[in-house]
C-alpha cells in the first residue's frame, strides 16, 4: 500500500523480444518479423518499512470483531487513468479521513448512545463525530480522563482524573456522581454483566452502574501499584472473573468476585509494558506462546497496533506476522486506536488530529482446505457450464488432497486423498467423474457422487497394447463437447444414463474425452468410459510435453513442450483421427505460461539475463504477433494466467488486467487462480487455501454494466460481433 505521503518512482526498461518464428502446418514457411520492443516498467517505492511492538491491553473485542479481517492478506489494486495519475485500493486498512484538532486529543471512544465517536480535549473540549464524517463541537465542556460506554441504554460513564466516577445521558449531560470514588486510570465495562471495573494508583474496584456505588474494592497487596492498563477475562464455570492490571513490568491478577489479589507475575518484559516493543501473548500458566515483532516504538494497542514509530499494523494472529503496515504522517505518531463494535470503522488520533480508517475487503476466504499445514494449492479448476449445472471448483493442494467446493458457498462437497503424488486433475461435471494424473503416469478415475471420493480405475500405459510407448504422462486435460445439452442435463439429474431410444442417440453426439500429454513426445485421446487409447499422434519433435490445454467452445487443443513450441490443434471428436495439427509457434526460449482468448494465444517468457517477464500476443487468424509489457510490468515470478472468455480480459499473477489500466498487488504470492466464468469471480490459492475476488468490480464502468445486464452470454454467440466488440472496448 502507498501510504499518504509516499512518492512512487517508474523506471522503463527496454530490451528486445524474443524472436518469434512460426512454422505453419500448411505452407512450411516461417515468420520473418522483426523482432518487437517490449517495454517493461518497474515501480520502485521509496517509502520505508518499519517493524513493530505492544503493551497489555483488553484484545478479546478485538479478536471477536476483527480477527477475519486479520486473516486476509493484504491486496492492493492501483488504477491509472490517462493523466497518469495512480489511485489506490486497498485490501485491508484504509484512511478515510483526516480531522485536524484546535486542542490535542486525550481521549476517544465510539458511544453507541450518542451513535457518534466523542473525542475529549486538552481544553476540556468536546468534538462528535457521525458516520458521514461530520464533525460537531459540543457546547458541553468535560474535565474526564475518558469515558466508557455501559449496557444501559443511553448512558455511559465519565471518569478521572483522581476519583471521579459520573454517570452521563446520551447528550452527555451529568446525571449521577459516585462519592466513594478511589482514584481511576484505566475503566472497562464487563463483558457479562453491566458492571463496570476500574483501576487506578494502589486500587482496582467494581461498579454498579444503576447504583452509582462500588461494590467490590480491593487495595490490599496493592498499595505500590499504579495501574494504567487493564484487561478483564469474563467468568467461566472453572474460573472466575478476572482483571489483569499492569503496573510498569508487573502484571496482577485479581479475583473480582471474591475481591482478592489471585498472583503477582512480575517481569514479564525488560521493560515497562507500556513501552515495550514486541506485542507478545502468554498463556493460562505464564507460558509465552507468540512473540509480534516490528515496531520500533512503543505501542499503543495490538491486533490493529499503532505505534510511535509513525505506523500502524494489522497482524496475523495465528503466524505471529505482520499483514500489512500503514505509515502515518511523519513526526505525528498515532497516540491510540479504536473503534465501533462492528469492526467497520476505526479511529486513531495523534497531537495534530484525528483519522478515521476502514477495512475493505476485496476478496475473502471462500474455503478453509483441510490439507496439509502449509501445503500449497497447486491447482484451481471451475466447471465451465452455466445454470442450471451448479458451479464447482476443483483444487488440487499439497502432494495428493483434491477438494471439490461448491463455487456459491464454498462448501467442501466431497475430498479424495491419493496414494501417490497428484500432477494435475480435472473434472467431468455431467459424469460426476475425478480424472487425476500421478507423478507415475497413471490415470485414476473417481466418482464424485460419494464422500470421500471412490476410486473406479486407473489406466497405465501397460493398458495400452500395439502402440509405440510414448513414456509415461506428464500432463492431462478432460475434452467436453456437448451437443445435445437437454439429454446430457437430463442425465446429470438423475446420475445415470437415460436407456431411450431418441435421448441414446442425442447422447452419442456428446463426447468426453482425456487428453495426455506425455514425456516420449506425443498427445494420447482416451474413451473416458473404458480408458482406451483413442488416438495417438507425435508432438514436440519427441520431446516432453509439458502443458495442454482444452478450448471446445473453439474446436481446439494447446499443447506446449520442451521444445519451446506451442502447437495449436484442431480437435474433432467425431472421427478416429480426433487431432490434426493446424500451425505450430516456436517461441524461441522457455514458455511460462499459457492462455488462449478467443482466437489470441497470450504467451509468457522470462528473459533469462534480466529475470523480467515478457506477454505476448498472438492472432491465429491472421498469424499475426504482437509484443505486449505491462505499465507495471511484473517483477517476480509469474504463477499463474487465466483468460476470462465471458468478459474478454486476460488475467495473470502477481496480478494484472492487461491492458494494465486495473493492477491488483498482493502482499503474499498467489499459487495459482482461474476465473469463474459466469459471476464475475476470480478464485485465487493463497497459502494453501481458496479465496474469491468479485474480480467484476475492478472492470471499467462499460464492463460492469455487461456482466450485471448478462450480456455476455450474447457476446459469445457470434464471434464475429465479438471481434468487433473486442475492438471496440478493449481492455
Amino acid at each position: 500500500m502507498v501510504a499518504p505521503g509516499e512518492e512512487t518512482r517508474t523506471t522503463t526498461v527496454v530490451y528486445p523480444s524474443p524472436p518469434p518464428k512460426l512454422l505453419s502446418q500448411e505452407n512450411g514457411t516461417s515468420n520473418g518479423r522483426k523482432q518487437n520492443l517490449f517495454k517493461q516498467d518497474v515501480k520502485q517505492a521509496t517509502g520505508k518499512v518499519d517493524y513493530v511492538d505492544m503493551m497489555l491491553t483488553s484484545f478479546d473485542d478485538f479478536q471477536r470483531s476483527y480477527t477475519p479481517y486479520m486473516l486476509s492478506l493484504c491486496l492492493t489494486l492501483q488504477v491509472k487513468n490517462s493523466k497518469s495519475k495512480q489511485h489506490v485500493f486497498a485490501h485491508g486498512l484504509h484512511r478515510v479521513q483526516h480531522l485536524p484538532c484546535d486542542s490535542p486529543v486525550r481521549f476517544m471512544m465510539y458511544s453507541e448512545a450518542a451513535a457518534a465517536f466523542i473525542s475529549l480535549h486538552a481544553d476540556n473540549t468536546v468534538c462528535l463525530y457521525k458516520a458521514d464524517g461530520h464533525k460537531q463541537t459540543s457546547i458541553a465542556h468535560l474535565p474526564f480522563m475518558g469515558l466508557t460506554a455501559t449496557k444501559i441504554s443511553g448512558h455511559l460513564v465519565g471518569w478521572g482524573p483522581g476519583p471521579v466516577f459520573t454517570l452521563l445521558n446520551s447528550e452527555l449531560d451529568p446525571l449521577d456522581a459516585a462519592h466513594d470514588a478511589l482514584d481511576i486510570r484505566v475503566c472497562q465495562a464487563a463483558e457479562h454483566s453491566t458492571e463496570l471495573v476500574t483501576a487506578g494508583v494502589g486500587n482496582v474496584c467494581v461498579w454498579s452502574v444503576m447504583l452509582m456505588r462500588c461494590k467490590v474494592r480491593i487495595q490490599e497487596g496493592l498499595q505500590q501499584s499504579t495501574f494504567t492498563q487493564m484487561a478483564l477475562a469474563p467468568p467461566r464455570s472453572d474460573r472466575p472473573h478476572r482483571a489483569f492490571a499492569a503496573c510498569g513490568q508487573a502484571v496482577t491478577v485479581v479475583d473480582l468476585n471474591a475481591g482478592k489479589v489471585l498472583q503477582h507475575k512480575r517481569d514479564l518484559c525488560s521493560r515497562c509494558v507500556c513501552v515495550h516493543l514486541s506485542i507478545r501473548i502468554w498463556g493460562p500458566d505464564w507460558e509465552l506462546r507468540v512473540t509480534f515483532v516490528g515496531h520500533n516504538g512503543k505501542v499503543i494497542i495490538m491486533l490493529l497496533s499503532a505505534s510511535v514509530d509513525c505506523t500502524i499494523r494489522c497482524w496475523d494472529m495465528e503466524e505471529g506476522h505482520v499483514i500489512e503496515c500503514v505509515h502515518t504522517e511523519p513526526e505525528n505518531p498515532p497516540l491510540f486506536i479504536g473503534g465501533n463494535r462492528k469492526g467497520d470503522t476505526f479511529f486513531s488520533f495523534s497531537h495534530q488530529g484525528v483519522d478515521f480508517w476502514t477495512i475493505r475487503t476485496l476478496y475473502t476466504l471462500h474455503c478453509k482446505l483441510k490439507g496439509d499445514k502449509g501445503a500449497p494449492l497447486r491447482q484451481i479448476l471451475v466447471s465451465p457450464f452455466p445454470a442450471p449445472y451448479p458451479t464447482r471448483v476443483l483444487c488440487v493442494s499439497g502432494d495428493s488432497d483434491i477438494v471439490l467446493v461448491a463455487a456459491e458457498t464454498g462448501a467442501v462437497l466431497t475430498s479424495f486423498k491419493a496414494t501417490q503424488r497428484i500432477l494435475c486433475a480435472d473434472y467431468c461435471l455431467h459424469k460426476e467423474i475425478l480424472l487425476a494424473l500421478t507423478e507415475t503416469g497413471t490415470v485414476l478415475q473417481a466418482n464424485t457422487l460419494t464422500n470421500p471420493i471412490t476410486l473406479m480405475d486407473g489406466v497405465t500405459e501397460d493398458d495400452v497394447q500395439n502402440l509405440p510407448v510414448p513414456g509415461p504422462a506428464c500432463c492431462l486435460v478432460l475434452y467436453s463437447y456437448v451437443a445435445e445439452t437437454q439429454g446430457a442435463l437430463e442425465e446429470w439429474r438423475i446420475g445415470e444414463i437415460i436407456f431411450i431410444s431418441a435421448n441414446l442417440i442425442a447422447l452419442c453426439l456428446n463426447r468426453f474425452l482425456t487428453i495426455l500429454g506425455q514425456s516420449g513426445g506425443c498427445v494420447s485421446v482416451l474413451k473416458m468410459d473404458d480408458g482406451k487409447v483413442f488416438y495417438r499422434t507425435p508432438a514436440h519433435n519427441g520431446q516432453r510435453v509439458t502443458a495442454v490445454q482444452v478450448y471446445p467452445e473453439n474446436g481446439y487443443l494447446l499443447s506446449t513442450g520442451e521444445d519451446m513450441t506451442v502447437v495449436v490443434w484442431r480437435v474433432n471428436p467425431y472421427v478416429q483421427e480426433c487431432l490434426s495439427k493446424m500451425l505450430s509457434l516456436h517461441c524461441g526460449q522457455p514458455l511460462v505460461y499459457l492462455a488462449a482468448l478467443d482466437r489470441q494465444l497470450a504467451l509468457t517468457f522470462q528473459d533469462p539475463n534480466s529475470g523480467t517477464y515478457n506477454l505476448m500476443h498472438f492472432n491465429l487468424l491472421n498469424q499475426s504477433q504482437t509484443g505486449y509489457s505491462p505499465v507495471e510490468g511484473h517483477l517476480d515470478h509469474f504463477t499463474g494466467k487465466k483468460n476470462c472468455r465471458k468478459q474478454y480480459m486476460l488475467l495473470h499473477l502477481s496480478v494484472c488486467v492487461c491492458n494494465p489500466s486495473r493492477t491488483l498487488r498482493l502482499n503474499a504470492v498467489p499459487e495459482c487462480l482461474v476465473y469463474g466464468g459466469f459471476g464475475g469471480e476470480l478464485f485465487l490459492g493463497i497459502r494453501g487455501d481458496l479465496y474469491r475476488m468479485d474480480c467484476a468490480k475492478f472492470l471499467p464502468h462499460i464492463y460492469q454494466q455487461l456482466v450485471t445486464s448478462q450480456l455476455t452470454a450474447w457476446l459469445m454467440d457470434d464471434v464475429g460481433d465479438n471481434l468487433i466488440f473486442k475492438q471496440s472496448y478493449k481492455i
